[in-house]
């Protein structure tokens, strides 16, 4: 349900990645979220989470999101 709320915002997409579990693209105008296929769904909620609040926060803080 957390992927869907999301999309209202940003692109979500799932993709294969290499060592990461999900990549935050701000270098356009839509933003967009790529997680990894193979993660876990626990992974990708706590992304998710970290995503959530570089959006309340602001874009400026995007460089600060856990990287895991």
């Amino acid at each position: 349900m957390l992927v869907e709320g999301l999309r209202s915002i940003l692109t979500v997409t799932y993709v294969p990645l290499d060592g990461v579990v999900a990549v935050l693209d701000t270098t356009t105008a839509e933003w967009a979220l790529h997680l990894d296929a193979d993660s876990p769904a626990e992974d990708h909620c706590w992304v998710m989470i970290e995503v959530l609040d570089v959006l309340r926060r602001g874009p400026h803080t995007a460089g600060h999101a856990l990287q895991v």
